[in-house]
């Protein structure tokens, strides 16, 4: 066995690492344990949003209605490959159950409340660890091709507004449109523009955190896959790798779309399924956008940066498939043209893909394990780990270290809010 490290956190992204520098503020000895490259996590080429605009869960009934049109159809927003699956079956389940408006009300407070404290903790981190990200708070500008869908979302919008009024956006037609985005093409008909969300490079946040914990003595142990656990008297006593054994007082899951995986022998039932998404990345195109654009109903996200650019978006739901799916990126470039003067470059970067950990309620976890009290959970982030990761860590540190929690934690507990 490797030495007993106080805590050690399965999972480098986002989410993990978040978790460390909280941690090690509070005087905690903290280590690290990667399976693979960063370019291997969400966190690496997501669209970079850090977007409290996105309270509401992916099975509202608002968006379970344009779900239901795309089930289908392979280059769709919104895609499932056939699968007979009991874990997959039963997942869809409980997201449908999950639709009730009691339980949409309940995600939405959860994800705002993560999603507004992680947005401050973003500026602080950044400002105090003088980390370069591409920083922005410019908002995000949600396009809307037809004048029937812009109209809609103001119910939308309402009920945003009714949860917080942070975050109002306002409505955009015409030259008050072009004139707040220029790249929007004439095809679109109207925007909102959510004044109070953000921005950063993700990749960029990733690898300056991680060079911010290592100087501040965070252990990283890369290129290690866990493979097992030990257990005895409902505690984890050894973590089992390819490149040894480590023992710690604490672990803390950050593994996101692979959490079920990596417990599998421990007999914990995490109610997550992977949501493959993907991306595009290319040298900044002639005419790019002053922020990070939605293609509302197409969901692709446009986002610049400092000398690139990227294209993002799709869900598919196809298991733990690998496959480069040309026809899912090809739906992120049309849906560009339709929506910008100046969509897409040939300078291609990177052809991405990364699994997000879906819940079928739109909250994480962060809860203890069930059978095993040294074992925490921080997974299960849907599509927004960014906009989560540092109140998340923060979250995991305070009750880690037994101190009043800076939000309410019951809204991410395992018992009683996952179907």
């Amino acid at each position: 066995m490797k030495k007993n490290i106080d805590t050690i956190i399965i999972g480098g992204g986002i989410v993990g690492l978040s978790c460390a520098y909280y941690l090690q503020k509070e005087g905690v000895e903290v280590a690290i344990i990667e399976k693979g490259a960063p370019k291997d996590a969400c966190s690496h080429a997501n669209c970079g949003l850090v977007s409290p605009s996105h309270a509401l869960p992916l099975n509202s009934p608002e968006l379970m209605m344009k779900a239901m049109k795309w089930l289908f159809q392979s280059d769709s927003p919104f895609y499932i490959r056939p699968q007979l699956d009991a874990n997959f079956i039963s997942w869809m389940l409980g997201f449908g159950l999950n639709a009730r408006a009691d339980k949409v009300q309940k995600a939405m407070e959860g994800r705002n409340n993560l999603m507004l404290s992680s947005k401050a903790l973003f500026k602080d981190i950044i400002k105090e660890e003088n980390i370069d990200c591409n920083w922005s708070d410019e908002g995000i500008m949600f396009a809307f091709e037809s004048e029937k869908a812009f109209d809609k979302h103001a119910a939308i919008n309402r009920r945003l507004t009714d949860l917080d009024m942070q975050l109002m956006a306002d409505p955009m037609v015409g030259d008050a449109l072009y004139q707040k985005e220029p790249a929007l093409s004439e095809n679109v008909h109207g925007g909102w523009w959510y004044r109070f969300d953000a921005s950063i490079k993700p990749d960029l946040m990733v690898a300056g955190l991680k060079k911010t914990l290592k100087q501040k003595g965070v252990q990283f142990f890369e290129e290690t896959e866990v493979v097992g656990f030990e257990s005895a008297n409902y505690q984890i006593t050894g973590i089992n790798t390819n490149r040894g054994d480590f023992k710690a007082k604490n672990i803390v899951l950050a593994t996101g779309a692979w959490s079920p995986k990596v417990v599998d022998d421990l007999d914990l039932k995490i109610p997550i399924v992977p949501g493959k998404g993907y991306s595009i990345t290319m040298k900044s195109p002639g005419f790019s956008p002053k922020m990070p654009c939605i293609m509302e109903e197409k969901k692709v996200v446009a986002t610049p940066w400092n000398g690139s650019y990227r294209l993002g978006g799709t869900m598919e739901f196809a298991g733990y498939n690998t496959e480069l799916n040309k026809v899912r990126f090809n739906a992120l470039k049309k849906a560009a043209n339709i929506y910008l003067r100046d969509p897409y470059t040939d300078d291609v970067l990177e052809h991405w893909y990364g699994w997000r950990p879906m819940t079928n309620n739109g909250l994480p976890i962060i809860d203890h394990a069930p059978k095993y009290r040294n074992m925490l959970m921080a997974c299960g982030h849907n599509m927004l780990g960014l906009s989560m990761g540092p109140a998340t860590g923060k979250l995991v540190s305070e009750i880690l270290t037994a101190k009043e929690t800076h939000i309410d934690p019951s809204y991410y507990a395992l018992r009683g809010n996952f179907n």
